[in-house]
């Protein structure tokens, strides 16, 4: 089985997966090329059993939102989440899980699937060589509040509950704020 069939049945069984768990939604599917180093890292991901990213828009019971920037995009707030890690991660809900704690401090249960997105990355410097991924995002209810940040190394540089949305969002944070008006 090649690294492209093999990444393809891992995305639609962890998919399939989350869908019993947590309920329907609409999946994305998103072609996207990357170029050769940067599809070679994905590879290299891939053959450990990588899944794709997690993250969660967590809620509390004041009805605040938490968000995070991250040194990747310091200027937008965004969902605490990260890359699924295969040898740690029981699945992306695993993923979102571990991710949320480790950049704010707080936990949460999970909800629902909010977004999904299946990609099949293509490498720029030959078609035929392909991966699959999914990036998904949870809907959550904060269990603890109180935010303790993150290490350096996970890159995040502020994490904040909101009342009100700030002006500047990353994509998720931006697609919720648009459906709620």
């Amino acid at each position: 089985m090649t690294l492209e069939e093999r990444t393809r049945e891992a995305v639609r069984t962890e998919l399939q997966r989350l869908l019993d768990r947590y309920g329907e939604v609409e999946v994305d599917r998103q072609t996207v090329t990357n170029d050769p180093d940067l599809f070679e890292a994905g590879r290299d991901l891939a053959q450990e059993g990588w899944l794709g990213d997690a993250g969660t828009w967590v809620t509390d019971d004041a009805g605040r939102v938490l968000l995070i920037r991250h040194e990747g995009a310091p200027d937008t707030w965004g969902t605490p989440g990260g890359g699924h890690e295969p040898a740690t991660d029981d699945g992306l809900d695993g993923t979102a899980l571990r991710t949320l704690t480790e950049q704010t401090g707080v936990e949460a249960d999970l909800g629902s699937l909010y977004y999904v997105r299946w990609q099949t990355v293509v490498n720029e410097a030959d078609a035929d060589d392909r991966l699959h991924m999914l990036s998904v995002v949870f809907e959550g209810t904060a269990v603890s509040t109180d935010i303790v940040e993150g290490e350096a190394d996970h890159g995040v540089l502020a994490a904040t509950w909101f009342q009100n949305l700030p002006e500047r969002l990353h994509e998720i944070p931006q697609r919720k704020s648009e459906e709620a008006e």
